[in-house]
């Protein structure tokens, strides 16, 4: 009886169509951040070979495949499963990578900041 009133044939239809299309907008948000940050490594990488400073270009390649991981997560519970919302292990997954992956990249933006960014000299 609870299996009924949760699942997804339980829902009217526009619901469900709706619910559909905005877990395919977010895949595609999740993919085009993901894309967003490897062209931010990308430039990093350019900034290192032109200033011959590290600026962590692998970090900020690297560090968004969290946001990959969750995007497959949510295209496979949405599109393969056919469910409306993410289950308990999914959301734990993929949300989980999404946030770990956030605070490294938050962490690889501030370094990249602070190798190209002008140092300041002491003294006015």
């Amino acid at each position: 009886m609870l299996f009924s009133i949760f699942s997804k044939s339980a829902f009217p239809k526009e619901i469900t169509s709706i619910g559909f299309l905005s877990s395919i907008i977010m895949i595609v948000a999740a993919i085009l951040l993901w894309l967003t940050f490897l062209i931010f490594g990308i430039i990093a990488k350019r900034y290192e070979v032109v200033l011959r400073k590290k600026t962590g270009w692998q970090f900020i390649i690297l560090s968004p495949s969290g946001i990959l991981v969750f995007a497959i997560t949510m295209l496979y519970s949405s599109v393969i499963l056919g469910k409306l919302k993410m289950g308990t292990l999914e959301s734990t997954i993929g949300y989980g990578l999404f946030v770990i992956s956030s605070v490294f990249s938050f962490i690889g933006a501030l370094n990249f900041r602070r190798v190209v960014s002008p140092k300041k000299k002491g003294g006015s």
